[in-house]
């Protein structure tokens, strides 16, 4: 599995983005808790690939990404867009 993400919400001003900060937070908390990550940043887009992304611990928090990011989209849709 693999999760890329770019860019910023765009909600607030740069620094104060409540739905950047929400999602920025969400996903760098998957990609610290799960093992068998491989991760880079580059030009302002980041991306996670997910080596064992069926080991329960990982399948449990990547399920609770893609729930808490879904439900923050349907808040915040005009500011955040995800493909699943």
């Amino acid at each position: 599995m693999t999760i890329t993400a770019s860019g910023h919400a765009e909600y607030s001003a740069y620094g104060s983005d409540i739905v950047c900060a929400s999602f920025s937070t969400l996903l760098t908390h998957t990609v610290n808790n799960c093992t068998n990550v491989s991760v880079s940043d580059e030009n302002g887009t980041l991306t996670a690939i997910f080596l064992d992304a069926n080991r329960i611990e990982n399948k449990t928090l990547l399920n609770a990404l893609k729930n808490t990011v879904s439900q923050l989209a349907s808040q915040y849709g005009d500011y955040i867009k995800i493909t699943f």
